[in-house]
């Protein structure tokens, strides 16, 4: 894919998250505040060299920066909106870099979502949130669809289950999240479904909800999912097991960590039911089950198959 075509200024968002994957982007200008920058910024499955210059200072004074940015290396310019990205990027044209803005800025790439199917033998999708690296799970059979730790826009959750001409049954939220908007109540008002989360974590709640209690079983299609409790990053967290086989952790396990037990200042008491999940509850789990977490701390942790 050649992402600096003559007479182009803007590089859209699917095609700079895939020039990432195949490793192709090669600099990154951020036009950002540096406290921006420090606390919030693009980073993909392989390393990019990457330089901060706050427009303030950049727009109007362009000669005084040319020698910090590379005429050898393709430059994506990136701001808040992708207006001053896209301005600084004709800007550089005109100076002789190889030089895109990436369309819509920061703001397109917190909405950005990806997803993939997982190799398994059951239609079960990951939907990625890359800015956020927070994932949903749904799991579709025989016309029904179960959806875990739905993120915030559920657009995508809704065309990919009409994709497949089949409704939406179960809704589960596996704990009560505090780094991010879960969008389950809202798909479940949408789509008619039944909302799930553990009473102990929704405690106090003004909303609506149905108890996510251990044991339980919820059929869909021709495939079974079973609540297991497994408190520790939250005293509500439930892990829920398909088919005796995936197991969706939330924020229980994931692929390089575990939950954090501090966040409700009970780090002593939560530690140990943490402890208790991981090396008791779990124990009874085969060592052959796949387990799919709600979180990721980077796109490099995502593999070859996605």
């Amino acid at each position: 894919m050649e992402y600096l075509m003559a007479g182009k200024s803007v590089l859209p968002i699917k095609e700079f998250r895939q020039l990432m994957n195949e490793n192709k982007i090669e600099y990154i200008f951020d036009l950002r505040n540096e406290d921006e920058y420090k606390s919030w910024r693009i980073e993909g499955p392989f390393d990019v060299e990457t330089i901060n210059i706050p427009q303030l200072d950049f727009v109007g004074e362009e000669k005084k920066y040319l020698d910090r940015l590379p005429k050898d290396k393709k430059i994506v310019t990136i701001c808040a909106h992708g207006d001053a990205s896209k301005y600084s990027a004709e800007v550089l044209q005109k100076e002789g870099f190889q030089a895109i803005g990436l369309e819509g800025g920061m703001d397109a790439w917190s909405d950005f979502y990806e997803i993939t199917k997982v190799p398994v033998e059951v239609d079960m999708y990951q939907i990625y949130r890359s800015a956020k690296g927070c994932m949903s799970h749904v799991v579709i059979s025989d016309g029904e669809a179960v959806v875990i730790d739905a993120v915030r826009h559920i657009g995508q959750i809704l065309d990919l289950v009409a994709s497949y001409n089949a409704r939406i049954v179960h809704v589960f939220d596996t704990h009560l999240q505090a780094d991010h908007i879960s969008g389950g109540r809202e798909l479940a008002a949408k789509t008619g479904a039944t909302y799930y989360i553990n009473p102990i974590d929704a405690d106090g709640a003004t909303y609506e909800y149905t108890p996510l209690q251990d044991g339980r079983i919820f059929n869909f299609g021709s495939c079974a999912l079973k609540a297991v409790h497994s408190p520790g990053h939250t005293p509500g967290s439930t892990s829920l097991l398909l088919n005796n086989k995936y197991l969706f952790t939330g924020d229980t396990i994931m692929k390089t960590s575990i939950g954090r037990p501090d966040l409700g200042g009970m780090v002593d008491a939560w530690a140990e039911l943490l402890y208790d999940t991981l090396f008791n509850r779990f124990k009874e789990l085969s060592d052959n089950v796949l387990i799919m977490p709600t979180h990721a701390a980077s796109l490099k942790e995502k593999d070859k198959e996605g």
